[in-house]
């Protein structure tokens, strides 16, 4: 894939057929991208010969650890009609946008893989590289592939609203008007402040996600132990957090966090990372679906 890293296909390495699901042999961004948030495939860090098994199964919501390494894991993925011929098909064909995929791959091995690391704030980073970089042109790669022109400009009218205020809201106005109806959107996620290893940290913890959330978005919360928030209100969150931690400006109106607030930052990520890899992981398998319709 690059000079460092690898990916190593752990279920097709005996398996004569399907050759394009086969990492190895199909050189697509497409693939990869979907063998890695389907957490199928192990990597390689070819510098420090260190392998990381990815067995995280992001397509799944919540997130489910895959005990089972097998096609089937692949295929149950998807509605009951679909076959491994199909999918070997399409993945054949993937071959648009290639560059753009390209690059998405490369910053998700990185998310991932720092994640196992326990690296939480490097693989946060990440995560919001991928969300910057797709907000604008997956939305648009979306709605390309529609049939009907006209709800192609009605679509894309209402993704930019009436404001024109930049990619990120127009990447949330997409999520919510196509995927409105999926039980995804109208599922929730749960913050656990027990995963914060120091337990002094757990109320301060809190009290500053509680401050980073819309109100209308939480659905509940216990202090110091959880926050459970709406499917959209946490892009939110994931917005809010990387701006007020990564600027530093005094005399604004904003509150940004200070130094001295996040001691240890990977305390702090660590029960929103793996939930933003799921909420990301979602959204990019229901465009390869869209894809795999098309081209069927």
């Amino acid at each position: 894939m690059t000079d460092r890293y690898s990916i190593i296909d752990s279920i097709a390495r005996n398996n004569t057929r399907y050759k394009h699901l086969k990492t190895e042999e199909n050189p697509s961004p497409i693939l990869n991208i979907f063998r890695l948030i389907s957490g199928t495939v192990n990597v390689k860090d070819n510098y420090l010969n260190k392998t990381y098994k990815i067995r995280d199964n992001n397509i799944k919501f919540p997130t489910e650890k895959n005990l089972n390494n097998k096609y089937e894991t692949i295929l149950e993925l998807f509605d009951e009609n679909i076959t491994l011929a199909d999918l070997n098909n399409f993945f054949l064909k993937a071959r648009s946008n290639r560059k753009f995929y390209k690059s998405i791959e490369v910053e998700l091995i990185k998310c991932i893989v720092a994640y196992k690391d326990e690296k939480y704030l490097e693989s946060f980073i990440y995560l919001y590289r991928i969300i910057e970089g797709i907000s604008y042109s997956i939305p648009l790669i979306f709605v390309s592939k529609k049939d009907d022109y006209n709800k192609t400009y009605h679509d894309l009218q209402s993704y930019f609203g009436k404001d024109k205020d930049g990619e990120i809201l127009f990447f949330k106005r997409f999520v919510s008007e196509t995927f409105k109806d999926e039980d995804f959107y109208r599922s929730n996620i749960t913050i656990d402040l027990n995963m914060v290893d120091i337990e002094e940290l757990r109320p301060k913890y809190y009290e500053l996600y509680l401050k980073k959330i819309n109100e209308r978005f939480i659905l509940d919360k216990a202090e110091n132990s959880f926050i459970k928030i709406k499917f959209i209100g946490y892009y939110d969150l994931l917005i809010e957090l990387r701006n007020r931690f990564f600027h530093n400006m005094k005399g604004t109106w904003q509150e940004n966090f200070d130094s001295t607030e996040l001691m240890f930052p990977d305390q702090f990520f660590k029960p929103i990372t793996l939930h933003g890899i799921n909420w990301l992981s979602i959204i990019l398998f229901e465009i390869i679906k869209f894809d795999l319709q098309k081209i069927r």
